[in-house]
């Protein structure tokens, strides 16, 4: 197995992850919050969203600048 194959998995696994959390969040929506309202949450203050947009721009910069 190549690296490629071994990354192609990995991105496929969070897919399927993610896949998984976003069914669950629809079929129980009253004990389970949804990605959105849990991304409103985490960046209601300030300085989280100052957090958040640092931590996307090192993510970018490291993962997907060539």
């Amino acid at each position: 197995m190549s690296d490629r194959d071994v990354v192609l998995l990995g991105f496929a696994l969070i897919l399927a992850a993610a896949l998984v959390a976003l069914s669950v969040t629809r079929l129980r929506r009253d004990s389970v919050a949804a990605l959105g309202e849990t991304i409103a949450y985490l960046t209601g203050t300030r300085a989280t969203r100052i957090i958040a947009v640092l931590l996307w721009a090192w993510l970018g910069w490291h993962f997907l600048a060539r």
